[in-house]
């Protein structure tokens, strides 16, 4: 008999749900101060070591993960605010879910993946508390090195953040004498003073030049949103039929209430 015992409903349960695949096969018992997922092995078709392995990786990435790593935070790392806390641990999860291209994350989910194989090869009763102890203490160093790359991601989320208040600060309270800019997006993203004519590299370099700040000092002149950022202009009319864009999308959250969206179709200029 292959056997699971816990002292928690709530991860019994999720170990019995995860790892259920004929319900006849699986029992979920409750004691007075236990619980038990139990496998007959006189079962006809068993679930293979794989789902087994699967259903317990899964509860400690749900149950477990967070906290272990929330820990770290507050220990090792010594974060205190429950905010940042809470971001590092929403990045932990985007990683989970998508992991950044490029990044040669430490092997964490391996060295979990290894200590249940283990697990399973040399017992058929886990004790489920205990063996998540076990799984802390094999997986800790890689666990220190992991949180290190998340809190480093918050810290480049964070001084992006900062940048981009920056740029909005320039916005709302920069005079540049500048009073409309037009943005169409049309193979690309090309401006247009308020009299038709585009505006030129030239220009954007000269503005840049006469109303220096440190947010905008080391932009490239190619990247399409600086344009906009140097001029700085009282009023952005963005002419575009695709809500998604990212530039248009960051435009937006900086210019705020400064900017205003448009159909491609009510550009006011004939294009050459």
């Amino acid at each position: 008999m292959i056997c699971i015992r816990f002292s928690n409903r709530i991860e019994a349960e999720l170990v019995y749900k995860l790892i259920v695949t004929e319900e006849k096969l699986w029992l979920l018992k409750e004691y007075e101060k236990e619980f038990e997922v139990q496998l007959s092995v006189n079962a006809e078709s068993l679930p293979s070591t794989f789902e087994i392995r699967n259903a317990l990786l899964s509860s400690i990435r749900i149950r477990k993960l967070p906290g272990w790593i929330e820990g770290v935070l507050r220990h090792r790392y010594y974060y205190e605010d429950q905010h940042e806390i809470q971001r590092v641990l929403e990045i932990a999860h985007e990683f989970e879910a998508k992991p950044p291209a490029g990044l040669n994350l430490p092997s964490l989910h391996k060295e979990l993946e290894k200590v249940v194989k283990y697990t399973l090869g040399s017992s058929t009763f886990i004790d489920y508390d205990d063996f998540c102890v076990a799984c802390l203490e094999k997986i800790h160093p890689v666990l220190i090195e992991y949180t290190g790359y998340l809190i480093d991601d918050y810290k480049q989320e964070e001084a992006y953040q900062m940048l981009v208040d920056s740029w909005r600060s320039r916005i709302h309270y920069r005079d540049t004498g500048v009073s409309i800019l037009h943005l169409l997006d049309h193979g690309g993203l090309e401006y247009y003073h308020d009299e038709g004519n585009k505006i030129r590299k030239s220009e954007t370099m000269v503005y840049m030049n006469q109303y220096p700040d440190t947010s905008i000092e080391n932009l490239q002149l190619q990247w399409s949103v600086t344009p906009a950022l140097v001029h700085a202009p009282d009023q952005l009319i963005i002419y575009s039929d695709n809500p998604n864009h990212p530039q248009l999308q960051l435009l937006v959250n900086i210019f705020e209430e400064k900017a205003i969206w448009k159909s491609s179709e009510e550009f006011p200029f004939k294009l050459s």
